[in-house]
């Protein structure tokens, strides 16, 4: 790429896909000033002032930087839980501001940390200058019941606050107090479990949990303080239970009935289905110390777990992109392009759909799609070059090599 020296970015002669799912635009141009799109769109419609960066992309594509609304930033190294608990959780901050980097270097400029307190730690120290990373949106622990998802069942439960990834509350007034400290300790977003899981010990993804009137209380709390709700929920009826209830997301959906989808569309309700965690822990869990109990759930869900994303998006459920990664060997961050492939070989969407689902509809389970998502004027200049097309071969996104430039908010990051 060549450039020239002046005040405002322009990139131009490139193949523009602005995450909006309209057609891709050649020979496009994108005009960044600051850290926001000034224009984007073919290169006979855009103004490039006298003076300004003109960088040849001629032959790459511009794209807005990708969003992965569900990983966990817990800085493990194994999916033994064990080893969870025995690493200083330090020492795992340390890692999770590291695998945080590994992802904007990737492509995603964006992520939505799903549980665990040293996300938070992570967006203070990227938020404080000298730590390179993508913009994080943080839930501080997930609220669990008792023997819930997020009680570690195989230790004592006092060794949870150790874990730093859930909150046990039981009752009303317990869950009420769970969500205000997470919003003190500095969460974007609160999220609940109203099922069982894959990972835990001692229930299954069908198994429901919390009753209405604590979930409820849940969402009351994170609506009063201006902040969207999500839900781990796999069960049927744990996943019925949280969109009555009034929660934004449903993390998961392993299985939706159709009752429960027309419930999402009518509501709003949004879907981040997490397919690629599920099947790195059939492909590769037993190697990596899983549970043998969670690989064989993880292989009983996966048939449904498509079907029902596949369902759900059919219907016109806003579907978003997470991966659930949690930087193991098995699920390492910087290859959460792994969700878009999934998306299109295994599901049946397009490439277009898949992006859209990474791009502007993330920004919608965020809440920030008047700021992300989509290469707009106004919009935050969150974008990236790539080298090939992605709407021709997805994977080219799965390739670091191909990541040309990352720009987040409007900088290029080294």
């Amino acid at each position: 790429m060549s450039e020239s020296k002046g005040s405002a970015i322009a990139l131009v002669g490139g193949r523009l896909i602005d995450g909006t799912g309209s057609a891709p635009v050649p020979n496009a141009t994108v005009l960044v000033d600051g850290d926001k799109i000034q224009q984007a769109g073919p290169a006979g419609q855009v103004q490039v002032p006298a003076g300004a960066d003109r960088i040849d992309v001629t032959g790459k594509t511009l794209m807005p930087g990708l969003i992965d609304a569900h990983v966990h930033l817990l800085g493990i190294k194994s999916m033994n839980q064990m080893t969870w608990l025995i690493d200083e959780p330090h020492l795992r901050t340390i890692r999770a501001a590291v695998d945080a980097w590994r992802c904007l270097d990737a492509g995603f400029t964006t992520l939505r940390d799903a549980g665990g307190m040293m996300a938070i730690y992570a967006k203070q120290a990227i938020e404080e200058g000298p730590v390179p990373g993508p913009w994080i949106v943080t839930s501080g622990r997930v609220i669990s019941q008792t023997a819930g998802h997020g009680d570690w069942h195989f230790v004592p439960v006092e060794w949870n606050e150790r874990m730093q990834l859930g909150r046990l509350a039981d009752g009303v007034p317990e869950v009420r107090k769970a969500a205000r400290e997470q919003l003190r300790e500095g969460a974007d977003m609160l999220k609940i479990f109203t099922t069982g899981g894959v990972m835990s010990e001692k229930d299954k993804p069908t198994t429901c949990q919390y009753s209405m009137d604590e979930i409820r209380a849940f969402v009351e709390e994170a609506h009063n303080a201006g902040v969207r709700t999500g839900s781990h929920a796999q069960g049927t009826q744990g996943i019925k239970n949280a969109v009555l209830a009034g929660v934004d997301n449903i993390d998961h959906g392993i299985y939706l009935d159709d009752e429960v989808i027309e419930l999402m569309v009518e509501r709003g309700t949004t879907l981040l289905p997490t397919l690629a965690v599920v099947d790195a822990i059939v492909r590769h869990g037993r190697e990596d110390g899983v549970l043998e109990s969670s690989v064989r759930k993880a292989e009983r869900v996966q048939v449904a777990h498509i079907e029902s994303f596949r369902n759900a998006f059919a219907a016109g459920v806003t579907c978003g992109l997470g991966t659930d990664y949690l930087s193991a060997p098995t699920s390492p961050m910087g290859a959460n392009a792994d969700e878009l492939l999934m998306y299109v070989n295994k599901v049946g969407l397009s490439p277009m759909e898949a992006i859209v689902c990474a791009t502007r509809n993330n920004a919608l389970v965020l809440g920030l799609q008047d700021k992300i998502g989509t290469l707009e004027a106004g919009k935050q200049a969150d974008l990236i070059v790539v080298d090939g097309d992605p709407l021709a071969d997805i994977s080219v996104l799965r390739n670091r090599e191909n990541i040309v430039v990352v720009y987040k908010g409007g900088e290029a990051i080294p």
